[in-house]
């Protein structure tokens, strides 16, 4: 029979500070990741949200635009719109044909006043 020349003392209850050291820190890895995941996917549902309602608010203007009474003269103009609690900041311009009695009209939106990052964009037609 064959004995072991050394014999543990005591057996060891638990674990070493150093394997929970080492179990916390994955666990923060883990959490850090999972808060990172969540921030992205709330951004990039939010980005959705602001495209979805620039596409809106370009829709609409085109529709004004067609609907309106006056001709439009050739050239640029800018504003803003409310809905709901938002904000369109809108640039439109106007463009001759060679048809005299058409316009084109293309409608940019942006997501602030100073119109640097475009949400949506459309483009028709107004007939006099």
């Amino acid at each position: 029979m064959i004995t072991s020349l050394h014999k543990p003392e005591h057996q060891q209850q638990g674990l070493t500070l150093i394997e929970v050291l080492v179990a916390l820190f994955i666990l923060a890895l883990l959490a850090g990741i999972a808060n990172e995941v969540v921030s992205r996917s709330i951004d990039i549902r939010l980005a959705a949200e602001q495209r979805a309602l620039g596409q809106l608010c370009a829709d609409n203007l085109l529709v004004e635009w067609m609907l309106r009474e006056d001709w439009p003269e050739v050239g640029r103009d800018e504003g803003q719109e409310s809905y709901g609690d938002q904000a369109c900041y809108w640039r439109v311009d106007i463009q001759g044909t060679p048809l005299p009695t058409m316009r084109r009209v293309d409608i940019q939106v942006f997501a602030s006043s100073d119109r640097r990052y475009q949400l949506a964009e459309v483009s028709g037609f107004v007939g006099q």
